[in-house]
């Protein structure tokens, strides 16, 4: 599994109310790094949204 995987699974697993160590016990890393990959994968998906954000006024 890529690391860009991880990013989005572990974002979406949270997503869908899974708790930190119910994410990282499926991704097989520990919660500190589950969190670590949602938050990464969060900023990275912000940011391509803000530059493709076209000014309303």
């Amino acid at each position: 599994m890529l690391v860009d995987d991880y990013t989005k699974d572990a974002y979406t697993l949270h997503a869908q109310g899974k708790s930190w160590s119910e994410v990282a016990r499926e991704l097989g890393c520990t919660a500190a790094a589950a969190e670590s990959f949602a938050r990464a994968y969060q900023r990275r998906t912000d940011a391509a949204a803000a530059e493709h954000q076209t000014a309303l006024f």
